[in-house]
């Protein structure tokens, strides 16, 4: 009898862990204290203030035959202002330039030259690139689509090195992209997932995915770290 009521009580136990743990229909879980908008919001503030951080993108599953923006690496700034490299393609084919973006203007050393040439922004429009100074800007960068983002939910913890991250899925609508995807359309809306380490408070790497060019369904990985590093970005 006494080997029953403590079986009984264990079922009880676990009965109750369980319902604690919400899962809603896209398997998002939310625990008791989880906030998405709160740890969106965090973030953003962090990279709001930090002085610098490295970012990188990397492009999934893009058009060959379109020009796009194919992925990016380099260091920004509130100044604003970007160093770093960037690889588009045109007429199929990448383009590794490495990249100085300051004082509202954009410079690039492209293959087999020896010095930096000033680009138009409608050239960087027509490869689908931003202007890599603004990544950082609180209303059109990166930092912008965190408070946009729809229906946010936690998804879960994912371990990362010595990290433990919690992930947080919702949509971003494609208004909110121009400022980093030129050619992402406005009327669409873009599944996104983004990594936030709750202790630093810091975005540590997101996905987007979505009709970025015409004909084809696309992702970008985007990671950041090395946040409030003392940088200097001249022009070159």
């Amino acid at each position: 009898m006494k080997k029953l009521l403590a079986l009984g009580a264990v079922l009880v136990l676990a009965l109750a862990g369980c319902s604690d743990d919400k899962t809603d229909a896209d398997g998002g879980t939310n625990q008791p204290g989880d906030d998405p908008v709160a740890l969106l919001t965090d973030a953003k503030k962090t990279i709001d203030e930090a002085s610098s951080v490295h970012i990188v993108l990397t492009g999934r599953d893009l058009p060959e035959n379109a020009q796009t923006l194919v992925s990016g690496d380099g260091v920004a700034t509130h100044a604003p202002a970007f160093k770093g490299k960037l690889t588009v393609r045109t007429a199929g084919a990448p383009i590794d330039a490495e990249v100085v973006a300051v004082g509202s203007k954009v410079y690039a050393k492209l293959p087999f030259t020896t010095g930096f040439t000033e680009l138009p922004q409608s050239q960087l429009v027509a490869l689908g690139a931003p202007d890599p100074a603004i990544l950082l800007d609180p209303d059109k960068g990166l930092t912008s689509l965190l408070p946009k983002v729809k229906d946010p939910k936690i998804k879960g913890e994912t371990r990362e090195g010595a990290k433990v991250l919690t992930e947080v899925t919702g949509t971003v609508p494609g208004s909110a992209l121009p400022g980093i995807f030129p050619k992402a359309p406005a009327d669409q809306d873009f599944p996104s997932t983004f990594k936030i380490d709750k202790d630093t408070k810091q975005l540590v790497s997101a996905t987007i995915t979505g009709p970025f060019y015409d004909g084809a369904t696309s992702s970008y990985d985007v990671t950041l770290d090395k946040y409030g590093e003392q940088v200097e970005i001249t022009k070159p």
